[in-house]
């Protein structure tokens, strides 16, 4: 297992934050996104590297379901999750004990480490100033390297509750300064480095596999964050809460979701 604290010069946390927690709850939550979009990822990624990797940094990268299968996807020797989380580090470092775990604000420079290749994904959202960060993450590329970006642009879904659901969350990281649809700001960015993809891909979504998503916010981070709770009243908070759990328990198979996802990819000059 590795797992790194850095020399405080480079320990410069404060900007990077969870909107929907950090604790036990959330890396499930995100453990059964990974699930669903890890292979998508990595075929993208695939198609992003057009050569063997020996180093790459997984940013933002929580319990490290996104650092295992980025070490997978290129088969590379030396591959660093970054994080501000301490909780989730030491879950992703017993998780992935072939990666390097390594506490840091990826808004904060200079990064620990120097990789051929970065990637992230659902992480932009809870940022701000995305182009301006997209940009900074290149300088820290060695040169030629790239960076992989794969993050929403946008939810439709046929499902009223998910409608309402998504409503209060769209609000809620907005009220943080952050946009939780980032991918139209990126898909409009003007970049410092070669853009050698920017496209946006629809991944259907099963509504039971949508609620499994959904509900665990509803039982956690909607029960005590202070702007859902004075904007949504009790009882609906608990009639949506309901109403997604029937969905998960159903286990609705009907692909009534798509969830839009800006994918770029930039190399350093």
């Amino acid at each position: 297992m590795r797992f790194c604290v850095l020399p405080k010069e480079f320990n410069i946390l404060g900007h990077m934050k969870y909107t929907f927690g950090t604790d036990e709850a959330a890396a499930r939550r995100l453990e059964r996104i990974a699930q669903f979009f890890n292979p998508p990822a990595v075929e993208f990624i695939s198609k992003g590297v057009d050569g063997p990797v020996g180093s790459a940094i997984d940013l933002g990268c929580g319990p490290g379901y996104t650092t295992g299968m980025l070490s997978g996807a290129i088969d590379c020797p030396d591959v660093y999750g970054l994080d501000t989380s301490p909780g989730f580090l030491k879950m992703a470092a017993d998780r992935f004990p072939h990666c390097t775990f390594v506490e840091h604000d990826v808004t904060k420079a200079p990064f620990p480490v120097r990789a051929e290749l970065m990637y992230v994904r659902f992480l932009l959202s809870h940022l701000r100033d995305v182009v301006d960060l997209v940009n900074f993450w290149t300088t820290q590329l060695e040169p030629g390297g790239r960076l992989l970006v794969d993050e929403l642009e946008g939810i439709e879904t046929e499902v009223p509750v998910f409608e309402e659901y998504l409503s209060v969350n769209e609000a809620l990281v907005a009220s943080q300064g952050a946009s939780l649809y980032v991918g139209g700001n990126l898909a409009e960015g003007s970049y410092d480095s070669e853009v050698l993809c920017n496209e946006c891909v629809e991944i259907p979504v099963p509504n039971g596999t949508v609620a499994t998503w959904f509900l665990s916010n509803t039982l956690t981070i909607w029960k005590e964050d202070p702007f859902v709770l004075e904007r949504v009243a009790p009882d609906r908070r608990r009639e949506i809460s309901d109403e997604i759990r029937r969905i998960k328990e159903t286990g609705d198979p009907r692909m009534a979701n798509s969830w839009k996802m800006r994918r770029l990819v930039l190399q350093k000059a």
